[in-house]
């Protein structure tokens, strides 16, 4: 910018206070303004706005340059001061794309209602790199901006852009906000009521955004919403307004299914697929990854045959039935059995933590492969993953030692050229297998070895001495000396710093974790919230039931409140004998939509059992009774167990 006519090569340094008029056009800067605007170095975007704001308010612009023997520079220094031509049109376009492009979405926001102030009237290209940086934000309200946006563009703009409504459709399908989607593509109908409509992709747009609903309790009303738009979509297709779906569409809505644990659903429509629709439907067939997908639905589903219907699955594809692995020649079925049949029947045992399953299955698919029954490869990463999950979520005392096994396995594998190396979610599963059994000292020995550790992994080695035998002072030391070494505040490390705390019921030490969260700008979730509270109730200060009770309340005015939350309140409650309260709690948890389970019910028991009421026995039974008429109503969580039975005894004994 420096290169005008009115620099002609005479000396001139810091002190200088000359001010010139640039001899340049708006169109020099603008062009400079959008180089800005495709740098990927991160401070560029500040060097934009001291361009563009300088052209704006039409003030002095210092140009600062570096030592050169061109133009007569001898030294470093500064320019004589510029005025630049006055900011235009470009130039409030190209300053928005690049906030835009530097995830700088509120400004570039901000920017567009300027130009409006300003009498340009934005068109697409303003709205789109806008709603691009949302659809790339982590901010809560991103969908919700994304929709004012469409909604102002679509009265503002003479012309509908289809280009912005697509962006905005990706944006909810990355954020999962299936009726936000399922509005914007309403909208899009109504700006092409004839030509131009939405083709298949944006419909697809709209069933992913259902598909990746992100809160586990949203996900069985997005999977009922996805089904009538699904329906909504084959009858377009039967009209020839959409294309035949093919089976990929159709993957989609069994994935919907699978997260929401519908696996009668995902069973149904796994069976259309097999047997053909109708004439309009008959060439779609099931592929590997529909297979895969029930399995997951079992996965995620509570009945007690989910293991049973899936092993089905498997043996409909060819997987041999009984201890032989080996087919036999009675055996009707191909195998058709895919690697990814095989994972997800191993992430089913892994949820359950069912182990020695997993590991038998891994066995099996060896077996197959000597045999040459399995020709499409052996267990990739994915798989000993799996069965490292298992081992990690299973109760067996030589659990470690047996994931131990594994990830050397996987180690010596590598060494030999094997296709794949241990990835740092394996060693993460091995670091949580130590962290269960307290085997603080293998995991901070691993955690040494990994040079890609990362928050999990450190949180891991954190749970570790949580759970070992070490002494409070020396579990909260290295405990804090873990979180300086991983340096960057994490909410990971958080979590588990909070939950050692609440281990040693050290109430204030959790709430100044708290604190140190939000001055890092963390955002302390309900999970950090339950820690604390946890905390509370093991520890003996007078108003340590008085400061539960505020951070519940806080808690519960900032977030939707999960059971375990209502458990940390209930357990300071049952701590200290507060019969009534733990009581009023327990029914604010029924007239929810929470369903409680066995230790729910525990725990208000035990608080009778605590208070030494003459009626103690009584308000157990009642309490017991009432289990029972829920889990009879099909709540399987609430039947009482061995312990629900033994603080009934106690409350019997008290009243007694």
């Amino acid at each position: 910018l420096h290169l005008s006519p009115f620099y002609s090569g005479s000396s001139f340094g810091p002190s200088s206070s000359s001010v010139f008029r640039s001899s340049l056009d708006v169109a020099c800067y603008n062009t400079v303004l959008h180089g800005y605007s495709q740098s990927q170095d991160s401070n560029d975007d500040l060097k934009a706005e001291r361009l563009f704001t300088s052209m704006k308010d039409q003030t002095p612009f210092d140009i600062y340059v570096k030592k050169s023997s061109e133009n007569n520079v001898k030294k470093d220094g500064i320019l004589p001061s510029v005025i630049p031509p006055q900011s235009d049109y470009i130039s409030y376009s190209s300053m928005l794309n690049c906030y835009s492009k530097h995830g700088k979405a509120t400004k570039a926001e901000e920017l567009l209602g300027e130009m409006n102030d300003k009498g340009f009237v934005p068109n697409a290209a303003c709205y789109l790199p806008i709603i691009q940086a949302l659809e790339n934000s982590n901010e809560v309200d991103a969908p919700a901006r994304v929709l004012s946006l469409i909604d102002r563009s679509h009265r503002l703009l003479p012309k509908p852009s289809r280009f912005l409504y697509t962006a905005a459709l990706r944006c909810m399908r990355r954020h999962g906000c299936g009726a936000h989607a399922e509005t914007i593509l309403n909208t899009y109908h109504d700006s092409f009521p004839n030509h131009g409509r939405p083709d298949v992709y944006s419909y697809i747009l709209v069933l992913r955004a259902w598909e990746k609903t992100k809160h586990k309790a949203d996900r069985a009303i997005a999977a009922k919403r996805a089904d009538f738009f699904f329906e909504e979509m084959e009858n377009r297709s039967r009209e020839m307004l959409l294309p035949k779906l093919d089976v990929n569409a159709h993957n989609i809505l069994l994935n919907c299914y699978a997260r929401a644990g519908e696996a009668d659903r995902a069973e149904q429509l796994l069976a259309k697929l097999e047997d053909g629709y109708d004439g309009n439907h008959e060439n779609v067939q099931p592929n590997s990854r529909s297979y895969s997908l029930v399995i997951k639905a079992f996965a995620n589903y509570d009945g007690k045959d989910a293991i049973n219907r899936a092993w089905q699955i498997l043996y409909r594809l060819g997987y041999p039935r009984g201890t032989n692995s080996k087919l036999s020649h009675q055996d009707s079925l191909p195998f058709d059995v895919s690697i990814d049949n095989f994972n997800s029947m191993l992430k089913l045992f892994a949820k359950r933590g069912m182990a020695s399953e997993a590991e038998t299955l891994l066995s099996k698919m060896d077996e197959l492969i000597v045999d040459g029954t399995l020709t499409q490869g052996g267990p990739d990463i994915q798989s000993y993953e799996a069965v490292l999950e298992a081992l990690g979520r299973c109760k067996d005392a030589d659990a470690p030692s047996r994931a131990e096994a594994l990830v050397t396995r996987l180690e010596v594998m590598s060494e030999l050229g094997g296709d794949f190396e241990p990835s740092l979610l394996a060693y993460n599963t091995l670091l949580n297998c130590y962290a269960n059994a307290g085997m603080a000292g293998k995991a901070e020995r691993l955690l040494e070895r990994l040079s890609n550790a990362d928050s999990f992994s450190f949180g891991s080695t954190i749970k570790a001495i949580a759970n070992s035998g070490k002494s409070q002072l020396v579990a909260i030391s290295r405990a804090e000396t873990l979180a300086k070494t991983l340096g960057t505040g994490n909410e990971v490390i958080f979590a588990h710093r909070l939950k050692l705390a609440a281990k040693w019921g050290l109430g204030n030490d959790a709430e100044q974790l708290l604190q140190q969260m939000e001055e890092q700008h963390l955002n302390p979730g309900v999970i950090h919230y339950t820690a604390a509270i946890n905390a509370w109730s093991k520890s003996a200060d007078d108003d340590a039931l008085r400061r539960a009770e505020m951070l519940f309340n806080t808690m519960k005015d900032k977030f939707k409140l999960d059971l375990a939350s209502y458990h940390g309140l209930l357990l300071n409650y049952s701590a200290r004998g507060k019969a009534k309260k733990a009581r009023r709690l327990l029914q604010r948890i029924l007239d929810s939509d929470l369903a409680p389970n066995r230790n729910t019910f525990t725990i208000v028991i035990d608080a009778y059992a605590r208070k030494n009421l003459p009626n103690a026995g009584e308000k157990a039974e009642e309490l017991l009774d009432q289990m029972r008429e829920l889990h009879a109503a099909g709540n399987c969580e609430v039947e009482p167990d061995d312990i629900t039975y033994a603080s009934v005894i106690r409350c019997k004994a008290t009243a007694n």
